[in-house]
């Protein structure tokens, strides 16, 4: 790890506390919640620098959601299609709900692409719909888009307003061919739109950043476009 950059880890989830957490030095997070009852329990345990982001439960908790977005208690709204089990037609919901929300909040679109209930997986074409619909707000596409990352690249890298969140994704598709694909996205992407993440604890932070590095040195990413991956952009958008 480079000693001299700071790093802000845009996607932790503290659920089973960050014991285990295993890279050293973070300067930041920005801590995830995909329900209501977890981020009520686990609230009080934030690390002092860190920033939330909260799940957008329009259907069940709209009013509380809304309330802590408007106290500053929640920086930031995740949307995630299979843990809220949201099917296509669906997201016009989503993007009507979003005008309640104002603009300079994040959200965070879950992109990861994964178990059997095909009718709740990401939908690019809708999730393309609801930010052409907000083109204010900034939106970041968590895990790149999965073993879908070519897709996701070449149909939102003309959209201005969309970032990428690099988690789990470097390590989980490391011994695949879709590796290539991540490899591409950073090559080929403004650097200021690339967040770095872990995922933690579904991955590791230090073997995240590790593949990250490495990708960096086969690109010959200069050091200030590290900086933004590692820290500045993150810092940027969550605070």
């Amino acid at each position: 790890m480079n000693n001299i950059m700071p790093v802000f880890d845009c996607h932790v989830h503290i659920d089973n506390d960050l014991s285990a957490y295993d890279l050293k030095g973070v300067k930041q997070y920005n801590i995830i919640f995909n329900s209501i009852d977890s981020y009520l329990q686990h609230k009080i345990n934030l690390p002092h620098n860190s920033s939330v982001s909260l799940i957008f439960d329009w259907k069940n908790n709209l009013d509380f959601v809304l309330n802590e977005i408007e106290s500053n208690r929640v920086q930031v709204l995740k949307f995630h299609s299979r843990i809220q089990k949201i099917k296509k037609e669906e997201y016009t919901v989503f993007a009507e709900k979003l005008n309640l929300v104002n603009p300079s909040v994040p959200v965070i679109i879950d992109a990861f692409y994964f178990g059997a209930e095909m009718e709740f997986q990401p939908c690019l074409e809708s999730i393309i719909s609801v930010i052409k619909k907000h083109p204010q707000r900034k939106f970041i596409i968590a895990h790149s888009g999965g073993y879908e990352v070519l897709k996701y690249f070449f149909h939102l890298r003309e959209i201005k307003n969309v970032y990428y969140d690099l988690s789990l994704s470097l390590q989980y598709l490391n011994d695949t061919s879709r590796y290539q694909d991540l490899i591409k996205l950073i090559k080929y992407t403004d650097k200021t739109k690339l967040l770095f993440g872990s995922d933690y604890h579904y991955g590791s932070p230090k073997q995240q950043l590790n593949y990250l590095l490495s990708i960096f040195d086969q690109l010959s990413i200069s050091d200030a476009d590290q900086q933004n991956i590692l820290y500045n952009n993150s810092k940027q958008l969550f605070g």
